[in-house]
């Protein structure tokens, strides 16, 4: 005798019941060890983060102070990398521009 629809739908419903536990369990145990990875890499680049602060720090103190001590040597050195950038551009600029068009070759 095959079995009725009834029991067969209560058999389904234990199957889901029972995979939706283990995806939970299974989520539950994924996110832990997610977790536990970025705390520890967190906590491994932790003094790296603070060495390169305190060295940061140390950069922008002393581009400061040789500000102060010669202002017209880094404003020479603003407009020398402006202009650089400027003929850095113009340069790119122009190599990937297609060939101009001429009404000429479109004619003849």
């Amino acid at each position: 005798m095959a079995p009725s629809a009834d029991s067969e739908i209560t058999a389904l419903r234990e199957e889901v019941s029972r995979l939706s536990k283990i995806i939970s369990a299974q989520s539950a145990r994924a996110y832990s060890d997610t977790r536990d990875k970025a705390s520890e890499a967190y906590e491994a680049a932790l003094p790296h983060a603070r060495r390169a602060i305190d060295q940061v720090k140390a950069e922008g103190s002393a581009v400061a102070e040789a500000t102060r001590e010669h202002p017209l040597g880094i404003g020479g050195v603003v407009v020398l990398a402006t202009a650089l950038g400027m003929l850095v551009g113009y340069a790119l600029g122009a190599a990937t521009q297609s060939e101009p068009r001429s009404w000429w070759r479109d004619y003849f």
